[in-house]
C-alpha cells in the first residue's frame, strides 16, 4: 500500500505541483481513504521526503555503480566513466513519474532539504575513498571541497537536463564531466 500511494503521490507532484498535491489527492488517486494515507505517512511532506529518499537512493545506486567499476582502473578510467554514469542519471531519473518536481521539493521544501543534504554527503564521503587513492598529492580537504560541488553540480545538472529541453542531456554530461576533470587535475 505504501508503494501504491508514493506511485500516486508522485504522479500528482508531476500534475499539480508542490502547492497544490494534498494527500486527500493521494488517497483518491491510489483508490483508499484518507485514513489508509494517514497509516502510511504523517503528512504530504512525510510522502514526499519518501518519494526524495527513493529517487535519490535509485541515483545513487547508478553511481556507486560507477565508482566500484571504473575507480579499480584508475582515475582517466573513472574520468572517463563519468560522462556515461551521469548520462544514465539523467535517464533514470527521466523514467522515474514526478522526479522532477520530487527533486524541486528537495531544493525548495525546507523540511525536506535535510534528505538532499544528507545523501548528497552520503555520495560525497563515497567519492572520496574512491578518489583519494587516485590522487594522493590533493588535499583530502580540497578533494572533499571539490567534490561536494561536484555533487550538487552534478545534482543541478540532471534537474537542468530534464527541466530545458534546449539543453540535450548529452551536452550537459559533457560539459559537466570536462568541468569536474579541469578542477580536479589543475587543483594537485
Amino acid at each position: 500500500m505504501r508503494m501504491r500511494l508514493m506511485q500516486a503521490g508522485a504522479e500528482l507532484l508531476g500534475e499539480v505541483g508542490i502547492e497544490r498535491i494534498s494527500t486527500n489527492q493521494v488517497a483518491s488517486r491510489a483508490g483508499v481513504t484518507p485514513p489508509v494515507f494517514y497509516r502510511h505517512f504523517k503528512d504530504k511532506y512525510d510522502l514526499l521526503a519518501a518519494l526524495g529518499s527513493t529517487l535519490m537512493e535509485a541515483q545513487n545506486d547508478i553511481l556507486y555503480e560507477w565508482l566500484e567499476r571504473s575507480a579499480p582502473a584508475g582515475f582517466e578510467e573513472l574520468m572517463g566513466a563519468h560522462y556515461q554514469f551521469l548520462l544514465s542519471t539523467i535517464q533514470a531519473t527521466a523514467e522515474m513519474p514526478g522526479a522532477v518536481w520530487i527533486m524541486r521539493a528537495l531544493r525548495a521544501v525546507p523540511s525536506l532539504t535535510a534528505v538532499r543534504l544528507a545523501s548528497h554527503e552520503m555520495v560525497t564521503d563515497r567519492i572520496c575513498r574512491a578518489m583519494g587513492p587516485l590522487l594522493p598529492e590533493m588535499d583530502p580537504a580540497e578533494l572533499r571541497l571539490r567534490t561536494r560541488i561536484a555533487v550538487d553540480a552534478g545534482y543541478a545538472a540532471v534537474e537542468m537536463a530534464l527541466d530545458d529541453p534546449s539543453m540535450s542531456p548529452e551536452s550537459v554530461c559533457r560539459a559537466l564531466t570536462q568541468m569536474w576533470l579541469g578542477g580536479l587535475r589543475h587543483g594537485v
